[in-house]
């Protein structure tokens, strides 16, 4: 394909995108997306035929790059702490950076069209496999305090899937502080404490919990302040 076809697809995606998340998959017609980009609906024919195959494409596309590079974490010749830590700060970088996208996945997934509906699905499902992979290796190598492999991947990945409902661009952290938090978060329940610690196996579990407990009372604190942040900017429009 040559390169200003390819840059015109990449522009209508983003374009679709950012409509289909604000408003709904439903809500938003192809003569829209060509008006939002200045272009004739019949130009836009020359690109998809339609808004399912425009769908599929945004999805397929996505979900094959960060599908590459969630793979690529797993190969790593690395502890499970460092490929698990690097899994969440990039889901979440994928997250803040596509937020539209997952907005419109998780928000109106029952409405994808055939095809996108089911690569969403196996991003996923991948997604989740590969953190629940890197878990069990860091339980079995001890690297890991011995949990379930699978509830503690869909706490991970969900808390970080949360995000579409509240995060916002101007929240008051940058995407990499943000990956960051919660790949600490990811880990603080999850790591062994150092050999020859003071505290016993009641007290290393009681210890555990209170780290748990204090990072979660912290995510909601923050989640909070983003709301109360969302709610007080003037709407468009209005004046402060």
């Amino acid at each position: 394909m040559p390169p200003r076809n390819r840059l015109m697809r990449d522009e209508i995606r983003a374009a679709a995108t950012r409509l289909f998340g604000v408003r709904g998959l439903g809500a938003v017609t192809l003569q829209e997306i060509a008006d939002e980009l200045g272009m004739s609906k019949a130009a836009l024919y020359h690109y998809f035929p339609n808004k399912d195959a425009l769908v599929r494409a945004i999805f397929e596309d996505w979900a094959r790059v960060g599908g590459g590079k969630v793979a690529e974490i797993a190969a790593l010749d690395a502890p499970a702490a460092e490929r698990l830590r690097r899994m969440i700060e990039l889901h979440v970088s994928g997250l803040v950076g596509n937020i539209d996208l997952y907005r419109l996945g998780f928000r109106d997934e029952d409405q994808l069209p055939d095809g996108a509906r089911e690569v969403f699905a196996a991003f996923k499902r991948d997604v989740d496999n590969a953190v629940r992979a890197v878990i069990r290796d860091g339980v079995e190598n001890g690297e890991f305090v011995k949990v379930d492999p699978k509830m503690a991947a869909f706490a991970a990945i969900g808390m970080c899937n949360w995000m579409f409902k509240w995060y916002r661009p101007d929240g008051g952290y940058q995407p990499e502080e943000l990956a960051a938090m919660f790949g600490r978060f990811a880990l603080g329940g999850l790591l062994r404490r150092e050999p020859g610690d003071a505290l016993g196996p009641a007290g290393a579990a009681l210890d555990r919990a209170a780290l748990i407990a204090e990072l979660a009372a912290g995510l909601q604190s923050e989640v909070e302040a983003l709301r109360a942040a969302a709610h007080t900017q003037p709407r468009q429009g209005e004046h402060p």
